[in-house]
């Protein structure tokens, strides 16, 4: 009976020191930090969730380099369709608001460069007269650059607003170009330029009616070390317009 009693007493004491303990605990706010720092079931499950967030982004930003790059530009290899947008002044762009803007939709259907002049050389417009040294006589180049023609089909979107000016049914052909760097980044490149078309309009611009489907020629000049080491792409973006527009790649070099 007595060992029953004494075992009683301590037990009690033993609670009794615990309490005492928590009471000094909470009134020096040690267990408030204690709590507030071990780390709950919740808080697990949302650094779980952040860190497979963040590996997601990590692996979408490696794999979409030839996607996007960093200026969040569209980038289109041969053969791919992509739409070219033009906003109308009189209206506030919105991507999602079609009454906003009109579209072309573009594939670049075939490239070729080579040194040999295969087209009507009238076509080009100007770029050749600095490199007659590298010409023969028939207006094939016989070093230093390539010709390269680019054959686009293009078709006018037949749900365009009736309200958009009359030029916005012109396509102009005086296309820009670049290089786009392993990092997906890209450059302008001053000695790749657009020099000609297919188009008889003397602004190079080519006419559609809705629907309408056309097929374009460009015309360009590249240098031996453009087309030996560079990615190159036509930058089709309307000037002015808020829509970024698209990179379509026409040439990578060799992979030696």
């Amino acid at each position: 009976m007595k060992k029953k009693i004494k075992s009683a007493v301590i037990s009690i004491a033993v609670i009794a020191v615990l309490l005492l303990s928590i009471l000094i605990g909470v009134k020096n706010g040690t267990l408030d930090k204690l709590t507030k720092e071990m780390p709950t079931l919740e808080t697990k499950q949302e650094e779980t969730k952040k860190s497979a967030e963040n590996e997601s982004q990590k692996n979408e930003s490696s794999n979409s380099v030839r996607i996007r790059n960093s200026s969040r530009r569209d980038i289109a290899n041969v053969g791919q369709q992509f739409e070219l947008r033009n906003n109308d002044v009189k209206y506030t762009y919105d991507e999602n608001n079609r009454e906003t803007y009109n579209v072309f939709y573009i594939t670049v259907k075939s490239v070729n460069i080579s040194r040999q002049c295969d087209f009507d050389i009238n076509r080009i417009d100007f770029g050749l007269s600095t490199k007659r040294d590298s010409m023969d006589n028939n207006d094939n180049f016989i070093s230093d650059y390539y010709y390269m023609t680019v054959e686009l089909e293009v078709t006018k979107d037949i749900n365009d607003n009736e309200m958009f000016a009359d030029d916005y049914n012109n396509l102009q052909t005086l296309w820009t170009s670049v290089k786009v760097n392993k990092d997906g980044t890209y450059n302008k490149i001053k000695d790749y330029e657009n020099v000609g078309s297919s188009s008889d309009n003397t602004h190079g611009n080519v006419h559609f009616e809705k629907g309408e489907t056309k097929t374009i020629t460009l015309y360009y000049l590249i240098t031996d070390e453009e087309f030996e080491n560079e990615t190159l792409a036509i930058d089709f973006h309307y000037y002015g317009s808020p829509c970024k527009g698209t990179l379509a790649i026409v040439h990578e070099p060799e992979e030696n």
